[in-house]
């Protein structure tokens, strides 16, 4: 009777003996680049290395490592170089750099790696994850010296360990551009702020049937001092990562100290204000500091109730509707007006809009791009402005950039409209000179008819 016998080759604890220097395996891939240009570079490293030696003892973690050097240089094929160099960190060069053969050659490596793995662990599995970076000589925007591919593959291998699992993450140029942005932006904000290069623009918000200037809104845009040109950043590239780190919330606070100290230069100059309206972000509206913000700017730049109008998104309320009431109904006291500002961008919530104490509504701009007469979007703005008149509720219509777009918030009978039909946002002492000295609210825009 044949029996079947369990037996797994020794370990050779010898191949611990063969690591090699990063520079040996760039210089390799030199020799490699200079008889053929192009081709891939992947770092693979092992999950919680460090906790297996730990758990399992060194002379399994050596045992697991002998394993896996063993198992990954077997899956090497001709042209390929496979280099483990220290600790758990394999290195990979492959002579080719179409993406789905590379990734196929990777996912062998892989393979190889945590299948010996199990043997070695018994119930358990090594992970691993893998950075890797393509060199395609034919095109000129992803053809990488050596010194880049070694650069970007290390941001690739810190962009897999982000995940579970086994991971393979391609340096993607494009994301590593806006991360490069991103992290350029939070090193940079604290002092931008300090040196006063947030610069408050205003657009105007106008009266569609009498084309009267009503009031505006403030918005930010950052001036950086490497923009020599006079270029400025709109809060797209920034606000993310101000919401992210919470610095939102002093940039909050800066925009509306700028707009007070706007309504108190215009009565100083004769000139009366109109409405002013600031956004704010969703945390903003449940720190003290900026509850106490709107107190001492109602004070020390003497606003008059009604003067300026906070933007706060319906978010603010998500999952807690009474404690957001509570606060609107405290600021609403001070004198400040409350605008609900992208409504429709999202999952808006009709009952946010029936129970959150609000002074105004503001229409998102994408129910007016492509809308056609009789769409359905047409029938749901008719909808939410009827809705809105019910309530009491004045409405304004953002994204007003064409005669017909007028034409149809006239017909519905919106308040207030807002667009580059009117105006595209800008600086507030631009705004001053062209509006505010030219009759203010009785402003009117002369639009020509196309």
């Amino acid at each position: 009777m044949n029996k079947t016998v369990n037996w797994d080759p020794p370990i050779s604890l010898e191949l611990l003996k063969e690591r090699k220097s990063l520079h040996e395996f760039q210089e390799a891939v030199e020799r490699k680049l200079e008889k053929s240009p192009g081709g891939a570079i992947a770092v693979f490293n092992m999950r919680q290395f460090k906790y297996i030696n730990e758990s399992y003892g060194r002379e399994k973690g050596d045992q697991l490592l002998a394993s896996v050097i063993s198992a990954m240089s077997q899956r090497s094929k001709k042209g390929e170089l496979f280099y483990w160099v220290g600790g758990d960190v394999f290195y990979v060069f492959i002579d080719w750099w179409d993406r789905d053969y590379v990734r196929q050659r990777l996912e062998s490596y892989l393979m190889g790696a945590t299948k010996v793995s199990e043997r070695i662990l018994k119930n358990s599995q090594a992970a691993f994850y893998c950075g890797a970076v393509i060199s395609n000589p034919e095109s000129a925007a992803e053809n990488y010296s050596l010194e880049r591919m070694l650069t970007h593959v290390m941001y690739a291998l810190e962009k897999a360990k982000e995940f579970p699992g086994n991971k393979i993450w391609f340096f993607d140029a494009e994301l590593h551009e806006k991360e490069l942005q991103e992290n350029r932006v939070e090193l940079q904000m604290q002092r931008a702020l300090m040196e006063e290069e947030f610069k408050l623009y205003l657009q105007p918000k106008v009266d569609p049937v009498t084309r009267r200037l009503k009031s505006a809104e403030a918005l930010v845009r950052w001036q950086m001092p490497e923009t020599a040109d006079g270029t400025l950043l709109s809060p797209g590239a920034f606000m993310p990562v101000f919401e992210r780190t919470g610095f939102s919330s002093r940039l909050d606070q800066h925009m509306l100290q700028e707009v007070g100290n706007l309504l108190q230069s215009w009565r100083k100059q004769g000139i009366r204000p109109i409405p002013v309206s600031v956004n704010l972000s969703r945390r903003t509206l449940y720190e003290e500091n900026y509850i106490r913000a709107l107190e001492w700017v109602k004070k020390n730049y003497e606003i008059e109730d009604g003067e300026i109008t906070l933007e706060i998104l319906e978010s603010v309320a998500f999952g807690n509707l009474e404690r957001a009431n509570e606060i609107l109904e405290r600021v609403r006291d001070m004198g400040y007006r409350i605008s609900m500002d992208d409504f429709g961008s999202g999952y808006s919530s009709l009952n946010v809009l029936a129970k959150l104490k609000i002074d105004e509504l503001k229409i998102d701009q994408a129910f007016l791009r492509g809308m056609e007469k009789g769409s359905r979007e047409e029938r749901i703005l008719e909808t939410i402005m009827k809705l809105a008149k019910d309530l009491d509720i004045p409405t304004v219509v953002e994204g007003v950039e064409t005669l017909d777009h007028e034409t149809l918030v006239k017909s519905l009978d919106c308040g207030c409209a807002q667009g580059y039909l009117y105006s595209k946002p800008i600086p507030a002492d631009e705004f001053t000179e062209k509006f505010m000295k030219n009759g203010g609210s009785d402003y009117r825009f002369q639009l020509t008819e196309m």
